[in-house]
């Protein structure tokens, strides 16, 4: 599948993943997909503008963190969106198993993730702050475990 974007498009395969299972084992997995640094203008970010979703942020230790999404080509990216301090981790779980298995793509210590193709998978981002992890508190699926999960059709 050809896809292209506004500017110049910067192309990485990703080889960090873990698979998850809600046994909290971890295994190698297969790559979590080919991901782009670009930005496209269309870029916003789960549940924006929805009060039930808390308008898609998560607020842990002083860090507020989302779900970002580009429509156009079907993108989602993790991102510590204020109080991003050194030493901080950012990484997007990624289901096709609805919350039951996933890969996890990242860490990566930065404010944000590459982005990650998302259609038809449950998706979700995740922070370590301090030596404490807080996955997202919003989205609209519920795991098996009760967490949330953002699902894109």
């Amino acid at each position: 599948m050809k896809r292209t974007a506004i500017g110049t498009a910067t192309l990485l395969l990703l080889s960090s993943a873990v698979v998850v299972g809600t046994g909290g084992s971890a295994s190698a997995a297969e790559s979590c997909g080919y991901t782009t640094t670009t930005v496209d203008p269309l870029i916003t970010h789960k549940g924006a503008g929805t009060p039930a979703y808390n308008n898609g942020l998560t607020s842990f230790r002083g860090r507020v963190f989302q779900l970002r999404t580009e429509p156009t080509f079907d993108y989602s990216q993790g991102n510590i969106a204020s109080g991003y301090r050194s030493g901080d981790k950012v990484w997007v779980d990624i289901s096709v198993t609805q919350g039951k298995s996933w890969t996890q793509c990242g860490p990566y210590y930065r404010d944000r993730t590459y982005f990650a193709y998302h259609k038809y998978k449950w998706m979700r981002v995740c922070v370590n702050v301090d030596g404490y992890t807080q996955c997202a508190t919003n989205g609209n699926r519920t795991g098996p475990d009760g967490s949330k999960w953002w699902y894109d059709d």
